[in-house]
């Protein structure tokens, strides 16, 4: 298991290495009431100490599959690299309309 991270220290480089990671989740970019609101779930890593690390691991993991995405398109138009969750338009769709 990786180092505890204690509460209230920031977080090093090596704690938002996600190449532990055991499961793709989600992440969703909402604008709310108090401005953009992102939410980490369904992602699991072998090595996350606190709830702080795990989602920022993910966020990490989202920012660099964002990354290349932007890169891809840049280099190429329509050039895409997609991540795929397993989850259909629909089911999100009918998530959402849950709220």
């Amino acid at each position: 298991m990786a180092d505890p991270v204690p509460h209230g220290f920031a977080l090093q480089g090596r704690d938002l290495d996600y190449s532990d990671l055991t499961a793709v989740g989600r992440v969703t970019i909402e604008m709310g009431k108090d401005g953009v609101e992102i939410t980490v779930d369904g992602f699991e890593f072998k090595n996350a100490s606190s709830c702080r690390q795990h989602a920022c691991k993910a966020l990490a993991w989202a920012r660099d599959v964002l990354a290349a995405d932007v890169a891809a398109n840049r280099a190429v138009p329509g050039g895409r690299i997609v991540s795929i969750t397993g989850m259909t338009q629909a089911k999100l769709e009918e998530e959402r309309s849950q709220d």
